[in-house]
């Protein structure tokens, strides 16, 4: 039985289980393991936006279902969060 003390926000829940919530056509999807698949298209020094795109469907790919009538959005917002996670680094 757990307390109330016990139990964790949504971020830190986020944080230990490498879950991140991304919005797509407005509805939002948990993305499993996020930051590994950031942290591996920026280890292959990618130029390009359809480059660094591709490598972060392929590597967030793995762990997730992107359906495929959505494999554009998902790209265009997974493109949003490396450019973030890169301005953090910067």
């Amino acid at each position: 039985m757990t307390g109330l003390h016990d139990q964790k926000s949504p971020c830190a829940a986020e944080a230990l289980c490498g879950l991140r919530s991304i919005t797509v056509r407005g509805k939002t999807v948990g993305i499993s393991g996020l930051f590994d698949a950031i942290a591996a298209v920026q280890a292959k020094d990618l130029t390009s936006d359809s480059q660094i795109t591709m490598a972060l469907l392929a590597e967030v790919g793995k762990c997730n279902c992107i359906p495929v009538p959505l494999r554009e959005e998902y790209g265009t917002v997974l493109l949003e969060e490396y450019q973030a996670a890169q301005k953090k680094v910067s």
